[in-house]
């Protein structure tokens, strides 16, 4: 880890290591101490029993030999494809370790989306005959991911034999899996939450399935576990940095790494997002001039071979704080899982938020499910008036603006941004390559308009991800929802509604919470799909 780089915070990030130490916090983590967190008595029980992750490296052991004798044993049957049924935690980890050792899409992938383009395209790609479908969800009450489960049920002709469960112990999920005579039921660590899992079976098992060591795995991590002074370091830098006015968490990384931030958005956001506060992880964003950067930033480079050296380099130039963290081959990806997880706990003790709760994300849930219960009993979602529409587009937004067109509507809801803000574009969209390479666009221009930061996020995933900081934490972003009309819907078995209409109602739900917490937002909608494309101007 290069600390050198760091400019004007490394004085006060080596005085918080000073004070941390003092206060015995790395100790005190480890004897599992919730008075580092919170001192509400309902929230110091529950951080006690979502510790288990500090120990991972160790506890898992046994779960990775099973995991490779499991792997070995659906390779034995011929079963070559394997889809993921799950959503945040139990989604993004195993995501990021297909992308990072490189598996081919057609083999491995997860579904982590009630877009029923995307879930038409797993169906695809991922038939009955040949796939194993991993149904992953602690609670096994997840929406998008039992849904998907009833649909992929249905069409394998309710074959057991080609599903697994990972699942909490005790979990309605369980008692299905043996019901229905799933292959394999693994039990997950309860004492491990969500975005703290990738070392539990909702990481190993998958990890296990693409063809990694899984022993390598923890020998990795445990490295980490073992020495944990740059955890604390990074720790301190992400919590001295939001002290300072530095909240947005600017990641860089070398291109065998670039899917990593998808992990720790969820990670950083859902931790420290909360009670007004909160770190807001900055992954995939263009690169500006370094002198064009505000001060609401710092930079963390994930440093494989040096591609961004010179970037780098222009960023010190220009005064901007940056941490250096050095990776060698895809087996560190599990060393940075435990080094950032740590991090994070010691960032939200100096923010003074409770790491391991979520309390704004049922906001979004509640407001969804009544918009289903409205539409059970009215067989239509309200929509809400429309503040402009014309050309097949539809503006709604709570902001006060005027506009004529899109693009005035738009650049005026823009222009409601203000130093140190950023702008969260929302896509309920199909998440593949060609609707990426759009909205990072679109993403750009925002970025050369506005000079402020950005981010890009696929509904309904990043509901289970970044969505906590945006109704939790500083009311400093505006948020642009994107959605479309759909072309070919698909109706989800024994659920009495649409793949397209659940999503909807997500959308709705979301828009409303962030309404109900006074965040600027505006929804555009498409007639077409292709129409997304006049945004990029």
């Amino acid at each position: 880890m290069n600390r050198d780089k760091l400019g004007l915070l490394l004085d006060s990030v080596n005085q918080r290591i000073a004070d941390l130490n003092t206060d015995s916090v790395p100790a005190r983590l480890l004897l599992n101490d919730p008075a580092l967190w919170t001192q509400d008595s309902a929230g110091q029980e529950e951080i006690k029993i979502r510790l288990g992750w500090l120990k991972l490296p160790e506890t898992s052991r046994e779960l990775a030999k099973e995991t490779m004798g499991f792997a070995k044993e659906v390779k034995d049957a011929g079963i070559n494809k394997v889809l993921l049924l799950g959503m945040g935690g139990s989604s993004l980890g195993p995501e990021v370790m297909s992308l990072t050792f490189n598996l081919q899409p057609s083999t491995f992938a997860i579904l982590d989306s009630t877009d029923p383009a995307q879930v038409a395209d797993a169906r695809k790609n991922f038939s009955p005959e040949e796939t194993l479908y991993i149904v992953a969800s602690k609670s096994g009450g997840t929406a998008e991911t039992m849904s998907a489960y009833h649909y992929f049920w249905e069409q394998s002709g309710e074959d057991g034999s080609h599903f697994i469960a990972i699942t909490d112990p005790g979990s309605n999920l369980e008692k299905m899996a043996k019901e229905r005579n799933f292959r394999k039921i693994f039990m997950a660590d309860s004492t491990v939450g969500g975005r703290y899992s990738a070392l539990t079976a909702f990481g190993l098992v998958p990890a296990a399935l693409m063809g990694i060591d899984t022993n390598e795995v923890l020998d990795s991590a445990a490295e980490v576990m073992n020495t944990t002074e740059d955890a604390l370091f990074l720790g301190a830098v992400m919590g001295e940095a939001f002290l300072a006015g530095r909240d947005k968490l600017t990641l860089i990384t070398d291109s065998a790494f670039d899917s990593f931030g998808a992990w720790a958005e969820q990670l950083i956001a859902e931790s420290t997002g909360k009670e007004g506060k909160g770190i807001v992880p900055i992954d995939g964003e263009a690169h500006l001039p370094a002198n064009e950067y505000g001060d609401d930033r710092y930079f963390i480079y994930l440093r494989q071979n040096g591609e961004y050296d010179d970037f780098i380099a222009h960023l010190q130039e220009a005064n901007q704080p940056v941490l250096e963290i050095q990776v060698t081959d895809s087996y560190s990806l599990f060393a940075e899982f435990y080094r950032w997880e740590y991090a994070t706990a010691i960032a939200c003790h100096i923010l003074g938020v409770n790491a391991f709760d979520q309390p704004n994300v049922e906001a979004a849930k509640i407001e969804a499910r009544a918009q289903i219960t409205a539409y059970s009993q009215k067989g239509a979602l309200d929509e809400g008036d429309a503040t402009w529409e014309g050309e097949g587009v539809q503006v709604r937004t709570n902001a006060d603006i005027a506009g004529a067109s899109l693009k005035s509507a738009f650049d005026a809801f823009l222009a409601l941004g203000q130093k140190n803000d950023y702008v969260s574009i929302q896509a309920y969209l199909p998440r593949n390559s060609q609707m990426s390479a759009s909205l990072q666009k679109i993403r750009k221009s925002i970025q050369e308009k506005t000079g402020l930061a950005t981010t890009l996020g696929f509904g309904p995933r990043f509901l289970h991800s970044t969505g906590q900081l945006h109704k939790g934490g500083a009311n400093n972003g505006l948020f642009i929802q994107i959605t479309t009309d759909v072309e070919n819907d698909i109706d989800i078995p024994t659920q009495g509604m649409s793949f397209g209409t659940l999503e909807r109602a997500q959308v709705l739900g979301d828009y409303a919470a962030l309404d109900g917490a006074s965040r600027r937002v505006m929804r555009i909608h498409f007639n077409e799909m292709e129409k997304v494309a006049v945004l990029e101007e």
